[in-house]
């Protein structure tokens, strides 16, 4: 009895290491490590890194094989084919998008993320449930069911909701735009770049009389404003041309954004003085270019505009904003990659920041 008891512990040990190593190759591939006809590593090399035999290697191997997720080929590595995944008629991860945004009223910016997160989970049989906890018995029972996904990837909390991080006990999870307390992982924006990029992209094309446009009422909350505030004036500083006080222009109350050709007629002695103003984010300099030609300043003839977050409504404004791009297709690529790939989350960095790029508009005139 003792050896036949022996014997299946055993069966099932094989079982489990196999399955396990079948698992975390699949990942692997689901994270997009190993890209459509490209090869897996040897099986020596497997074996290295999974720490498994060669014998628990080729029964993970085989049951890929027979789903066609891999191509074996005699005497090479085998290839991956990313076509089988999307012919699998279940989902072979699922996934959730969390965040605290009722519906309907989404940051553009995180539906954009979310938008990346989706397109690259369905071409590889990804599913991804969107989650609003906006509604505090949603969230009492999304959090009681959480761990029936294979990963979360957290969107907008505000600070009204912090205390839902808390509840989030899902050892699988990333964070994208900014970092959130408890939470290992989170990929975002270099803002602080961004906000050098502005400063660089106006100096060279010749304006010298800058100023710095932003809402300051949630920088506490929201720790990105504050970053493309501090990289564009440390690289005015840095060149020799640090902001005057009055050039920060300010929004400290809700109503000044709510009334904001009011706020602009405020300021206008600045608004007239100056050459080129760089603003904290798009919603606000698509407002600003719609409003300024009404107030007698044209743009960019007399003031230039730097927008941040690359929305699409910053090609529809006119003239067309120049901005600086949030790389949000390579955000939610590399928060999949996390959140899709557990074996390997402890090599990734706890805050990716991803460089931004400048998106030419028509409201800066080359120098």
């Amino acid at each position: 009895m003792t050896g036949q008891g022996g014997c299946r512990m055993l069966l099932r040990d094989t079982k489990f290491k196999y399955s396990k190593a079948r698992e975390t190759i699949l990942d692997a591939i689901l994270a997009g490590n190993l890209a459509s006809d490209s090869v897996l590593p040897s099986e020596k090399k497997l074996c290295e890194l999974l720490k498994i035999s060669r014998i628990t290697l080729r029964a993970a191997l085989h049951e890929l094989e027979e789903a066609g997720i891999i191509i074996k080929r005699n005497g090479r590595p085998s290839r991956v084919n990313l076509d089988a995944l999307r012919r699998q008629s279940v989902p072979l991860r699922r996934i959730a998008w969390v965040d605290v945004s009722r519906l309907g009223y989404t940051n553009q910016i995180y539906f954009d993320i979310f938008r990346s997160v989706a397109e690259t989970a369905a071409t590889r049989n990804v599913k991804v449930d969107y989650i609003s906890l906006a509604s505090r018995a949603m969230a009492d029972n999304f959090f009681r069911r959480q761990r029936e996904y294979d990963g979360l990837i957290l969107g907008e909390f505000t600070s009204r909701y912090r205390d839902y991080l808390e509840r989030i006990d899902h050892p699988h999870c990333v964070c994208v735009d900014c970092p959130r307390t408890g939470i290992a992982h989170c990929v975002k924006t270099d803002c602080y770049r961004g906000g050098e990029i502005a400063a660089r992209t106006m100096l060279d094309a010749g304006l010298r009389n800058l100023a710095f446009l932003g809402d300051f009422t949630p920088i506490a909350s929201y720790p990105p404003f504050a970053e493309r505030f501090r990289g564009f004036a440390d690289f005015m500083a840095k060149s020799g041309a640090p902001l005057p006080e009055d050039h920060i222009l300010a929004i400290t109350r809700p109503e000044e954004e709510e009334h904001f050709t009011e706020f602009l007629k405020s300021r206008l002695p600045v608004l007239r003085e100056i050459d080129g103003l760089f603003v904290g984010h798009d919603k606000l300099a698509v407002d600003l270019v719609c409003m300024l030609p009404g107030l007698g300043i044209t743009i960019p003839e007399k003031l230039a505009v730097i927008g941040f977050d690359g929305l699409m409504m910053s090609q529809f404004v006119s003239p067309t904003l120049t901005t600086i791009r949030q790389p949000v297709e390579e955000i939610g690529r590399k928060a999949l990659e996390i959140v899709l790939n557990p074996s390997e989350s402890a090599s990734f960095p706890a805050v990716i920041q991803i460089p931004p790029t400048l998106q030419a508009g028509a409201t800066v005139s080359a120098g």
